[in-house]
């Protein structure tokens, strides 16, 4: 069996969920996809809206905890999920700590895409350039993650993740 390695993976699933190898096309079946998209379309301003209830509630969950800086409406967003960054200034727990926690406790989290993209090995085989520094990417980075929201009312689970946050952070 001949083995060829382009990438030795970590054993954190966190990291791994948005690692960039290789340049390549994200493909699925065009045909079924479109025939089940046309159907979801007929539902989008009710999923659209759960999720905005779901995201209003968060807000109110959230705003006063100065230990976490959370993302913000700035127009008519569509809340696929909920982006959380620990602000390094007002707690020392690193992400890591708090991931592990909320995994512990059910709760699944991602990365915000993939952080600063231009760690990303894929890079390698594209010229880029970078204008300034990239600082915010790097905090977001280090210190940011993503938990899902959904089309149903997560009053409960929203609740839970507050618990599980405060419970960590404070």
């Amino acid at each position: 069996v001949f083995l060829h390695f382009l990438h030795k993976k970590s054993n954190n699933k966190f990291i791994e969920s948005f690692n960039f190898i290789l340049p390549g096309y994200n493909l699925r079946p065009l045909e079924l996809s479109g025939a089940i998209g046309i159907e979801q379309l007929k539902k989008l301003s009710k999923l659209i809206e759960m999720r905005r209830k779901n995201a209003s509630y968060f807000h109110e969950l959230f705003k006063n905890n100065d230990k976490i800086i959370i993302q913000k409406e700035i127009g008519q967003s569509s809340w696929f999920g909920f982006s959380i960054i620990i602000n390094e200034r007002n707690t020392s727990i690193k992400r890591e700590d708090l991931i592990i926690e909320l995994e512990n406790s059910g709760i699944e989290t991602r990365p915000i895409v993939s952080g600063n993209f231009v760690k990303n090995k894929v890079l390698d085989f594209f010229d880029y350039e970078i204008f300034e520094d990239l600082t915010n990417s790097e905090i977001l980075d280090k210190n940011g993650f993503f938990v899902g929201n959904h089309h149903y009312d997560l009053k409960n689970e929203l609740e839970h993740l507050n618990k599980i946050i405060n419970k960590v952070l404070i």
